[in-house]
């Protein structure tokens, strides 16, 4: 993605205001990591037993919705270069971030489940660093109240906002203070954020006022994956992703995580936190058969890719293993 960081305040610090401050009714206790090669290994157990060999025999592009395949994949997929411009604040890193993972994956989803159209993504929240997307399904009745629910929550914020190093520091192991009790923290400690707890406390309140514990972080040149316990006092963060990276990429992580939120089968399984008092609302409990992509997308790609120079860079292999 090609971006220039802009010459303010907000450059270069991820410390931002996103209207959080520290709060006695938070749980979050505890971010445990998924180690990298166990998470890579599920994804490739799940892809191994849902994606077919073959071609799925339909058209990248959807004739009814207009949706499709925005990444190339050399030999088998030849699309033409969308011309964008630089991304230099959150609306055009937001316009890079649409026409190419989500245009893509919502073709995805499409071709993976015939019954995943009613699932969309909608805008949740906007400000000058922070867009936040929920993966929403919808159901209108002229009878009743439209009724909404949502499997998760897309946190999107520039590059230069939170650079790759403070998605680190927020994707490690971690534990935060109990907040509840007005004896357990000195007042200094009851009014100040540690190290990442200002990112965690905005995904916090966001996925639980939607009762929505899946979530993705991302700045677009990197990612990081997350499920919060039935409990809500605990995390569970995958490794950070960039943009290229490979077995597994970008869409494959992508995908999995979507169809984990949604409740599809082989999908990532949380787990249980012993100590804590459970809700039992979210388990990934599904009989679907997993249609996805063509096979042929599963050996090489392309992405479009922006460098801090601002040119439109090709990319090898990131979103196809």
């Amino acid at each position: 993605m090609a971006y220039s960081s802009p010459r303010s305040a907000e450059s270069g610090s991820s410390h931002v205001s996103l209207n959080v401050r520290p709060e006695r009714y938070r749980k979050l206790r505890l971010v445990h990591t998924i180690k990298a090669t166990l998470f890579s290994d599920i994804i490739s157990d799940w892809a191994e037993e849902f994606v077919p060999c073959d071609s799925l025999g339909v058209n990248d592009e959807d004739e009814r919705t207009g949706e499709r395949l925005t990444i190339p994949c050399e030999p088998f997929c030849s699309i033409t270069p969308l011309p964008l411009a630089r991304a230099e604040d959150i609306e055009r890193v937001f316009v890079w971030f649409d026409m190419f993972p989500l245009e893509s994956i919502r073709r995805i989803l499409n071709l993976l489940y015939p019954d995943s159209n009613s699932w969309k993504f909608l805008p949740c929240e906007e400000g000058p660093v922070l867009k936040t997307l929920t993966c929403s399904h919808v159901q209108t009745d002229r009878a009743k109240p439209t009724f909404t629910q949502h499997a998760l929550c897309l946190f999107l914020m520039p590059p230069w906002v939170l650079p790759a190093k403070d998605l680190q520091e927020f994707a490690r192991g971690q534990s935060f203070p109990d907040r509840s009790s007005l004896n357990s923290l000195s007042y200094e400690e009851h009014n100040t954020f540690q190290d990442k707890e200002w990112l965690w406390s905005k995904i916090w309140d966001t996925c639980i006022s939607s009762d929505c514990p899946w979530f993705i972080v991302t700045t677009y040149t990197h990612w990081t994956f997350g499920v919060f316990s039935a409990g809500w006092s605990a995390s569970f963060v995958s490794p950070i992703y960039a943009f290229d990276s490979y077995t597994p990429t970008i869409l494959e992580v992508l995908a999995f995580w979507l169809i984990s939120a949604m409740g599809y089968s082989g999908g990532f399984v949380v787990p249980e936190i012993p100590s804590e008092s459970v809700h039992h609302g979210q388990l990934l409990v599904a009989n679907s058969t997993l249609t996805f992509l063509v096979k042929s997308l599963a050996k090489r790609s392309q992405f479009w890719a922006l460098d801090e120079s601002g040119c439109r860079v090709f990319q090898d292999s990131i979103f196809c293993s």
